[in-house]
């Protein structure tokens, strides 16, 4: 985890400045450059905090714009802490001179001569240096007064390898501080703007600010990815609350005082064009000129507030656009969007532009809006169709009949957009307005709305609406649909049901038309899969019933990436769920978004890549929290615990995680959550506890119809506990209904786990079974190439206790220390250490040979020889501080070595 103050989001740039910083760097200068903002400070600062911390001298100075006028400004800044001993060491003339120069002594003649301020600092820069490493560091170069430049230059010319220089700088022409440093080696690192996540991180860091997923996206976009302007807007935002759909994102008063006055100084001409483009976004200068002239909009690009884009006009800035935004008057804004309605050529677009320009309402132009909010839709728009139904509501007369239909199709657009809470203050003060058959509708818009606390308050809502439809195939076949959705991945239970309600409501909705159809394919979809069955057919289906995109949320084709990786498909699965989750995004489905991520942090952790899981969790927990209860987001923390080897951790996650889920009946995060308990109690030798957990989940499958063995993948873990517990004839029930499944299905991942549960049972009888040893070793091989890295090191575990228990010696050691070493390629030290546990207690154990470190250690090793202290190294790989200082015990005592100043010599030699 990123502590504050760090340079977020920039693991690139800080191990460029710590390889600058090594002894053996062939580059002897390095130059970060970048535009005002980007955080090239922020990296120059890290890269003297990590030079002080290796013990490496720094001369800062710090010019600033106001001083480059001041003589000698960066030499008295850059020598501000070197002490009278070091100057008095120097020739007199020289020692006179600098010490003028830097105003600790009267000026002998005026002014001190130059070329002896030069000599005297070459003099003491090499004195310095013959005493250890140092680093001469300048921010904003491009500030540095020319008396200190001339020096710096001098002295940069004959120093031989004695100093590395640090500078930043603003981009522009190369400065002769540059040239000079060119012939010892420099390197030029370029600091670009931050990712999304990386804004999100540093949002969250510095001003523990959570945004939704487009509110992020909005601010990154309007900042260029810019820390600075980012930060300012994120405490604008901070103060102000979260914008609507269609809300602006704030301009910050620092960056108001900038730009606002760059805008307010504009010739009204220019103004007016910068305000029509960033009221449409989407001209042409051809359609721009219309509105003013093709003079204006060449002095506008000359003046370099707006730029020509190939065939569109943008802003050169998106915060001077939402500056110009800001700064105009209601009327002229309403005004401009008039003229604007007359340039652009989209139907759709002129329509939102005359919504704009209009207070009263009107029939027409809502008709026309309602209908361009279904286009958009239809493309996938999700957050742009919701803005643009907004408007045909508000403009929509109230004795109109359409009203109702206009409502309810924008609950349906919020409900896709992720504002939840806006279906609920949408619907629930109209619901007695509406019809019958209009409440119904309302009614299933409200069991996913905002107001929804538990499974129990959407199963009110769809009892209401298939009481209230029974007259009514058509909505009945809609509650339906929904009914199904929500037993399968909500509920997990009735399976068969739910597979008997989609059939039910799938003739109907084929006749009502390919919405209600491919809601129906999807709830099929579900219960298909979850009951083991393939849906490959149901898919195919969903896409022929219409060719206008639909609603990830409302679609089979995840759950089909799903069931991949619940048969152990691992990367077919991942390259369908990643698709999914990019489309998500491009789109604005807030809630598909955050489905697509809970799906592939689940197939991450499945996989084992601990790593990949854990980032997709920490962008979840500082994403949009009404999306997804908090109990999903603990259970899959308590997962990533419990395959870390955290057990402790997983245990309290799980905990966590039950609190929240099971007052609510959200089975899958309970289910899931026992699942982590299970394994946790796994290992910390507790199989008591972890077969209470375990036999709860597959129990609740079992009784509920969830015949995909993969869906909750309890049974090896299961049998295990069992067998610990010498409840063999369990053992072998759940391993015998197991192979069932999976050869009924030709379940990859199902056979198998069969097959390793089966060797685990035959090793659990006194004698000793060869074959069930080579079966459970070959079931770690197939899971290996499976991609399920983790399933096949605890193989491995299994294996090598079971041999050491029969005093398979040889066998033991092998399948132990494969075990261990799998586990440290993981990141599982918590497993890693229950394995050289196991092999401690190995008979004849091999002693280990000097210097052969494991995975684990070296990783440790290499952090350490980085500068980083203990905490921080367990803070990188995620494990406890004692784990750290065991790794670098033992590295010590392999290498022959005492102390971390002997590490980074005795890691090159060897």
């Amino acid at each position: 985890m990123e502590r504050p103050g760090h340079a977020v989001g920039r693991e690139t740039e800080l191990a460029a400045l710590r390889g600058f910083l090594q002894a053996e760097a062939a580059a002897r200068a390095l130059v970060l450059t970048g535009g005002p903002g980007i955080g090239k400070t922020t990296l120059w600062e890290a890269g003297i905090g990590d030079a002080r911390e290796q013990r490496i001298r720094v001369l800062v100075a710090r010019p600033s714009e106001a001083e480059a006028r001041l003589s000698c400004a960066g030499l008295i800044d850059l020598l501000g802490e070197v002490d009278g001993d070091d100057l008095a060491a120097l020739p007199s003339p020289q020692r006179h001179a600098l010490e003028a120069a830097l105003l600790r002594a009267d000026p002998t003649e005026s002014p001190p001569a130059q070329g002896a301020v030069a000599v005297g600092l070459l003099a003491v820069l090499r004195n310095l240096a013959a005493r250890g490493p140092l680093l001469v560091a300048v921010d904003d170069v491009q500030w540095l007064d020319p008396a200190s430049t001339d020096a710096l230059v001098y002295a940069a010319r004959r120093l031989d390898g004695e100093a590395r220089f640090l500078l930043a700088k603003r981009p522009g022409q190369t400065l002769a501080l540059e040239r000079a440093l060119e012939r010892r080696g420099l390197d030029v690192l370029e600091v670009g703007p931050l990712s999304l996540g990386a804004t999100r991180r540093m949002l969250s860091l510095r001003l523990g600010l959570t945004v939704s997923r487009h509110v992020l996206r909005r601010v990154h976009e309007s900042t260029l990815g810019n820390p600075l302007f980012a930060l300012e807007v994120g405490r604008s935002l901070a103060e102000s609350g979260q914008p609507g759909l269609e809300g602006d994102i704030p301009v910050p008063e620092t960056v108001e005082a900038l730009l606002g006055t760059r805008v307010a100084r504009l010739p009204p001409a220019e103004r007016r064009l910068l305000l029509a483009v960033a009221l449409s976004g989407d001209l042409r200068p051809g359609q721009l000129a219309s509105i003013g002239d093709a003079a204006a909009v060449g002095a506008a690009v000359d003046a370099g507030v707006l730029v020509i884009d190939g065939d569109r006009v943008r802003p050169s800035h998106p915060l001077l656009a939402a500056a110009a935004t800001r700064s105009s008057e209601p009327s002229d804004r309403r005004e401009l969007h008039l003229e604007l309605a007359n340039v652009v050529a989209d139907e759709g677009l002129q329509a939102l532009h005359l919504a704009h320009a209009t207070t009263l309402p009107d029939e027409r132009l809502a008709a026309a809006l309602t209908v361009a909010a279904a286009e958009v839709s239809s493309r996938g728009a999700a957050r742009k169709a919701a803005v643009v139904s907004e408007h045909a509501l508000r403009l929509t007369p109230p004795d109109s009949m359409e009203r109702s239909e206009r409502l309810l199709a924008l609950a349906g657009y919020f409900e896709v957009a992720g504002e939840r809470q806006r279906v609920t203050d949408l619907l629930s003060p109209e619901l007695d307005t509406l019809s019958r058959h209009d409440r119904v509708r309302a009614w299933l818009r409200l069991a996913e709305g905002g107001a929804i606390r538990s499974i129990y308050d959407t199963e009110e809502y769809l009892d209401l609406a298939l009481a209230a439809s029974e007259d009514d195939p058509v909505l009945r076949a809609h509650v339906l649909t929904k009914k199904s959705i929500h037993a399968s991945p909500a509920c997990v239970w009735r399976i068969p049901e739910a597979e008997a309600w989609a059939l039910e409501a799938l003739p109907v909705a084929r006749e009502s038309g390919p919405v209600l159809e491919r809601l129906a394919l999807h709830g099929l979809g579900w219960a298909r899969a979850m009951r083991g069955l393939p849906i490959d057919a149901v898919c195919d289906e969903f896409r022929a019933a219409s060719r206008t995109a639909s609603h990830i949320t409302d679609s089979p084709e995840p759950v089909a990436g799903l069931r991949l990786l619940w048969r152990g498909h691992v990367q077919e699965a991942r390259a369908i769920l990643t698709e999914f989750l990019q489309l998500a995004d491009e789109r604005g489905e807030e809630v598909s978004y955050a489905l697509q991520r809970m799906n592939l942090c689940d197939l991450e952790l499945r996989a084992g890549n601990w790593n990949a899981a854990a980032q997709l969790l920490d962008e979840w927990d500082s994403a949009d929290r009404q999306l997804l209860i908090r109990a999903t987001y603990e259970r899959s923390r308590a997962l990533l615990a419990a395959g870390r080897g955290m057990s402790d951790e997983a245990e309290r996650r799980a905990a966590s995680a039950l609190a929240g889920a099971e007052p609510g009946g959200y089975r899958w995060q309970v289910l899931e959550a026992r699942r982590a308990n299970g394994l946790a109690g796994l290992l910390a030798h507790d199989p008591e506890r972890a077969a209470d957990d375990l036999r709860a989940v597959w129990e609740h499958t079992e009784r509920e119809g969830v015949d995909e063995p993969g869906a909750f993948p309890v049974v090896h873990d299961l049998v295990e506990a069992l067998i610990e517990l010498g409840a063999l004839d369990e053992a072998c029930a759940v391993a015998g209904r197991l192979r069932e499944l999976a050869e009924q299905q030709d379940h990859p991942w199902g056979l198998v786990t069969s097959r390793r549960c089966g060797a685990l049972i035959r090793l659990a009888e006194p004698a000793y079974d060869e074959q069930a040893a080579a079966d459970l070793s070959s079931a770690a091989a197939e899971y290996g190439v499976l991609g399920l890295r983790f399933d096949a090191a605890r193989s491995l575990l299994s294996l090598g206790r079971v041999q050491r228990r029969h005093r398979k010696w040889g066998a033991a050691r092998v399948s132990l220390e494969q075990a261990a070493v799998a586990f440290d390629e993981l990141g599982s030290p918590g497993w890693a250490e229950a394995a050289r546990s196991e092999l401690e207690r190995v008979g004849g154990r091999r002693a280990p040979a000097t210097g052969e470190l494991t995975p684990a250690e070296r990783r440790v090793v290499e952090l350490a020889v980085d500068g980083l202290s203990n905490k921080e190294i367990a803070r990188s790989l995620v494990v406890a501080v004692p784990t750290v200082e065991t790794h670098l015990s033992r590295a010590y005592a392999k290498l022959g070595i005492r102390s971390r100043a002997q590490l980074s010599r005795r890691l090159a030699s060897g």
